[in-house]
């Protein structure tokens, strides 16, 4: 199959069609598209941030990071989805995932391309109720756990750094 099937297929996913989401975990040849699915969404997020101020070596950087960290956060979803009865695969459960991260490439898009990408979440949350056979509240607790982790220690992390500044006599805001 051709990269634009795979976009195609991508778009049907966005679009939310939970039938899409089977067909795609159960394509034997849908992974290394869905990798670089993954790659061109950290490229978009690099370009992104370039367009921000952000330092231009992040257009190389960013395709090997979103590669790295889908890896880790498709297989932190996917222990979820098992502890929660899951019953997919990782290959079907990464390339459904991956295919879907289409959202993300709206990332090349300062700032409205974050909030276009936040469609990423009843994305993964289709992808992983129908790949895994799981309910759709299961599904929602396994999507949103991570965020909530990731919410909890980035505002632990900043009540911490204002207490340090406070500390040090610094006057934060």
């Amino acid at each position: 199959m051709d990269f634009k099937a795979y976009v195609m297929k991508g778009v049907e996913l966005v679009k939310l069609n939970r039938d899409m989401a089977e067909e795609v975990s159960r394509d034997e040849n849908a992974f290394t598209p869905a990798v670089l699915f993954f790659a061109i969404g950290g490229l978009a997020g690099g370009i992104g941030a370039i367009f921000s101020g952000g330092a231009g070596s992040l257009i190389l950087i960013m395709p090997i990071v979103a590669v790295a960290a889908s890896f880790i956060g498709v297989g932190i979803l996917y222990l979820l989805a098992r502890l929660f009865g899951g019953a997919g695969d990782f290959k079907g459960y990464y390339s459904a995932l991956g295919i879907g991260y289409l959202t993300a490439w709206a990332g090349v898009i300062p700032f409205l391309g974050a909030v276009l990408s936040l469609w990423g979440i009843p994305v993964a949350v289709i992808i992983t109720e129908r790949v895994h056979r799981i309910s759709m509240g299961k599904a929602v607790a396994v999507v949103l756990i991570p965020v909530a982790v990731v919410f909890l220690v980035a505002m632990l992390a900043f009540a911490g750094f204002m207490a340090f500044l406070t500390m040090a006599g610094k006057t934060p805001i």
